[in-house]
């Protein structure tokens, strides 16, 4: 049994796997296996497919930080430091992540890449935690407000620098998968293409390539293009893997997304069946 109950201050979006995004909590049952008799009995069934069964390869994370002036404009309510600006608080989770990260596996790697008018690689990859925690706090707001976003550059960046591994027996876990964790925080730049879209066929023809949002927004308004940015946004990556997450500037809920982030995307469920006490 699902029960959903939107939250006015949300938005709401009719993706596939997006009922978690944009405030809407979500009451589970405890998943059982198919044909056991708790199964019968609940009517809810979860079947594995091969990838919930993968090792943890190591992951190459592209962090992608949008730099436009709302990053610094809209601030984040602390009980010790009063408003603290949107992107501090990016960087602290994100510093948070990386170690983390680091310490389930050494092996994985981070490269950082900016979101201005379009996509600009910033740090290359590296297992240096302390490296890439360094170039993460070098970052600093444009103070520009931009009317759009193009979406090919990213793609066509990060395939560039990080092309998805082959794909040879799919029972077998890949050398590496290639993650994006795309940070969003415009309210009237709606995202668009208007370059060369291989890179971004050639990624989401992968199923080695996974793409996470994270969109910090206004409050949704008649004034604002919130509603169709999360949509733009939350149908760019239509894999049952990837995760989108609505934020309207909770500390402890944005602590939350980014421990979902930890997750291995090869062994996380979807974001459907993720507890809802991480989501909520």
């Amino acid at each position: 049994v699902i029960k959903s109950q939107p939250s006015s201050h949300h938005l709401t979006t009719t993706g596939q796997n997006r009922n978690c995004a944009f405030g809407l909590q979500k009451v589970i049952e405890p998943f059982v296996m198919a044909g056991s008799q708790d199964a019968r009995s609940s009517g809810v069934l979860y079947t594995f497919n091969h990838q919930d069964a993968h090792a943890g390869c190591p992951e190459k994370i592209i962090i992608c930080v949008d730099l436009a002036k709302e990053v610094e404009t809209m601030s984040v309510k602390s009980k010790d430091k009063g408003d603290v600006p949107l992107l501090v608080v990016w960087k602290n989770a994100l510093e948070l992540f990386v170690w983390n990260k680091i310490a389930m596996n050494p092996d994985h790697e981070f490269a950082l890449i900016v979101l201005t008018k379009g996509a600009e690689w910033f740090c290359s990859f590296s297992k240096d935690a302390s490296l890439m925690c360094r170039a993460i706090n070098q970052l600093q707001a444009t103070g520009e407000n931009y009317e759009t976003f193009d979406l090919a550059s990213l793609y066509s960046i990060i395939y560039e620098h990080s092309p998805p591994p082959p794909t040879t027996d799919p029972l077998l876990p890949p050398p590496y998968t290639v993650r994006v964790m795309f940070l969003y925080c415009r309210s009237n730049s709606p995202p668009i293409f208007k370059g060369d879209p291989t890179g971004h066929n050639a990624l989401l023809a992968s199923p080695y390539f996974f793409l996470d949002v994270l969109y910090a927004h206004q409050a949704p308004s008649p004034l604002n293009m919130c509603e169709n940015i999360f949509y733009i946004l939350s149908e760019q990556y239509t894999g049952p893997k990837g995760l989108v997450f609505d934020w309207s500037f909770n500390v402890t809920k944005l602590f939350k997304f980014f421990a979902c982030m930890l997750a291995h995307p090869l062994q996380r469920p979807v974001q459907d069946n993720m507890d809802p006490k991480l989501l909520g």
